[in-house]
């Protein structure tokens, strides 16, 4: 992505915009860069043009269509000629499986996600912290009619609801206060004070518990994963606020709980020094 200064047009506009040079991007600027782009795709965004890149990181259309270009050419993105807009690649699905067999412990945890929805019925998933957001990346709808499903790739802030808030279970108060402060990162609906009160009783129970903070007339409860490092990802459980009195909540919580339990138990068998 790195060389010397070029004239680029966007992709199908031939001479349609007047080329410019543009000041080289070298060296980690340009690798920031691309990861930036690449991490703006989600489920609301799974598309992205040249014009709404320059936009978003304030980049120049030479700039924007450089980068993009550059992963297209490496196929971490595909460009649809269609619609002129760019989406992820085949090079994501690459990677993506790379780390599903580079060891057992992706099959353990599929494993207990199945056994988290055959438990208690009810739609289960793991949430990754990306940034400073919690993200859907495994999901397994509740068999019953009704149910709640967030989708993958599916974004919800670390200050609302419970497997954003789990996320944060290890942070200390000067941690999260500093979280707070960043401007793209909601204030939690009770105040920074409500949340850390939340936190401190989630702490003590072994999981965090919301009613509708994220989605409307949803329950969900949810734990930290016991493997790779301390808020990292987490398992949620998630019903319709219907089907998930205080009872059967506080049984599908004591399930997701045990269920991490044995997870961790398996986790450190396989490697005892992880």
């Amino acid at each position: 992505m790195a060389g010397d200064a070029v004239r680029i047009a966007p992709p199908g506009e031939g001479n349609a915009m007047t080329e410019t040079a543009e000041p080289t991007v070298t060296g980690t600027q340009s690798v920031f860069r691309a990861l930036s782009i690449l991490r703006a795709f989600s489920a609301g965004r799974p598309t992205l043009t040249g014009p709404e890149v320059a936009e978003i990181f304030g980049y120049s259309l030479p700039t924007a269509y450089r980068l993009l270009r550059a992963l297209e050419a490496e196929q971490f993105l595909v460009f649809d000629q269609h619609n002129r807009a760019y989406s992820p690649g085949p090079e994501i699905l690459r990677l993506a499986g790379v780390m599903l067999h580079r060891d057992e412990v992706v099959a353990h945890t599929q494993s207990a996600l199945i056994r988290l929805r055959a438990l208690t019925g009810e739609t289960v998933a793991i949430h990754w912290r990306l940034g400073n957001k919690c993200t859907c990346t495994q999901e397994l709808p509740s068999p019953q009619p009704t149910r709640i499903e967030a989708g993958i790739g599916a974004d919800f802030p670390l200050t609302r609801g419970a497997p954003g808030k789990a996320l944060l279970l290890d942070l200390d108060e000067r941690e999260i206060r500093r979280l707070i402060d960043d401007p793209e990162v909601p204030e939690p609906d009770g105040g920074v004070d409500g949340l850390l009160a939340d936190l401190a009783v989630s702490r003590q129970r072994g999981y965090t518990l919301s009613v509708g903070e994220t989605i409307e007339g949803a329950v969900s409860i949810a734990a930290p994963i016991p493997w790779l490092e301390q808020g990292l990802a987490v398992y949620s459980v998630t019903a319709p606020e219907s089907r998930f009195t205080p009872r059967t909540a506080e049984s599908a919580a004591s399930t997701l709980v045990e269920e991490m339990r044995r997870l961790r138990s398996i986790l450190l068998k396989q490697n005892p020094f992880g």
